[in-house]
């Protein structure tokens, strides 16, 4: 008999809200324990739907509750404090994006948790879309692939507000956060490049203090001779989210929430 895995969700925002907490209603493997956020009205609402004790505190959490695991969908520069507090308490952590804000403390933190003995994982959902699965399973069909062009784009009023707007909290803009899936998918399906050349531009919104990139244009090469690029924006509209990987016998295509589609060259 299995029995379920037991797990405090830190950080009460739409992720959290939209994704992880009904997630675990559904999953047959693990139980909400505990809910934890820094605003006690949010933990309050949340603890009450969801029939679980709710804190302030994630070390009162993990003292009183002890969860197996916590999910941690917290604003990007709260996320090393939170897996230090679970890797003192000895508790694996599965983080939304990004890993890390910068390489020295995704370096210091891959540490921390293998000196603790604890997991890390961090979510990339698209490798559990059907969609995005299903496409590269279809990959093979068009021989060896000679060009990839990504766009994930949507419009954001105010690119300037709250901490995204600022690179010291955030680690960086749309290439950092909504751009991580789309690299993700790259280097899933293709491999790490061999060469990369990127501009970012913070710019749609003239006078706006901010410093976190709302535009990213990524040129990729690898020696295999492949080639690419993405686009990144969350201030360029309309609303895509779009990969499309070519070769000598035809390509595939495929966003979130439409049909992968393909076509191949006349005569193959």
């Amino acid at each position: 008999m299995n029995v379920l895995k037991r797990a405090g969700v830190v950080g009460l925002g739409a992720q959290a809200q939209n994704d992880h907490l009904p997630g675990l209603a559904d999953c047959q493997f693990a139980e909400l324990a505990a809910v934890c956020d820094t605003d006690p009205d949010q933990v309050a609402a949340q603890a009450e739907i969801h029939a679980v004790p709710g804190y302030t505190d994630l070390t009162a959490l993990l003292d009183q509750v002890k969860p197996d695991f916590v999910i941690a969908a917290v604003p990007h520069h709260a996320g090393r404090e939170v897996i230090a507090t679970c890797a003192a308490a000895g508790v694996h952590v599965m983080k939304e994006k990004p890993f890390a804000i910068n390489p020295a403390e995704a370096a210091e933190l891959a540490a921390l948790c293998a000196n603790a003995g604890i997991e890390l994982m961090v979510t990339v959902q698209r490798r559990f879309h059907p969609i995005y699965t299903a496409a590269f399973q279809l990959l093979e069909q068009i021989g060896q692939p000679y060009l990839v062009e990504g766009r994930y784009t949507f419009h954001c009023p105010d690119p300037a507000a709250g901490w995204r707007g600022q690179a010291q909290l955030a680690g960086g803009g749309a290439l950092a956060d909504m751009g991580y899936h789309l690299i993700d998918l790259v280097i899933w399906y293709l491999g790490l490049p061999d060469r990369v050349l990127a501009d970012i531009s913070a710019a749609a919104a003239p006078g706006s203090d901010y410093d976190a990139e709302d535009t990213a244009l990524v040129h990729l090469a690898y020696d295999s001779g492949l080639y690419g690029s993405l686009l990144v924006s969350r201030s360029a509209g309309p609303k895509t989210e779009q990969l499309t990987v070519t070769g000598p016998r035809g390509g595939r295509s495929w966003s979130s929430g439409a049909v992968c589609a393909a076509w191949t060259r006349p005569g193959i």
